[in-house]
């Protein structure tokens, strides 16, 4: 038998629920705006800008779901 997780009153612990994938498009969104505000509106850098903010976003999903 698998050991269940317990939160701090022994119950047990909620799933955390999926993300979409409109909520992971909006989240990257966000994201790459806010390099493209960080290195001072500079044109030419989107393509850069989203693929960083995908990764990160990416990686911080991966780690939520094991």
């Amino acid at each position: 038998m698998t050991q269940k997780q317990l939160n701090k009153r022994g119950a047990q612990a909620a799933k955390p629920e999926r993300t979409t994938p409109e909520q992971l498009s909006a989240e990257i969104q966000q994201l790459a705006y806010q390099f493209y505000c960080e290195c001072g509106y500079e044109h030419g850098h989107d393509l850069e800008h989203w693929v960083e903010a995908e990764r990160r976003v990416f990686e911080r999903h991966q780690k939520t779901i094991k």
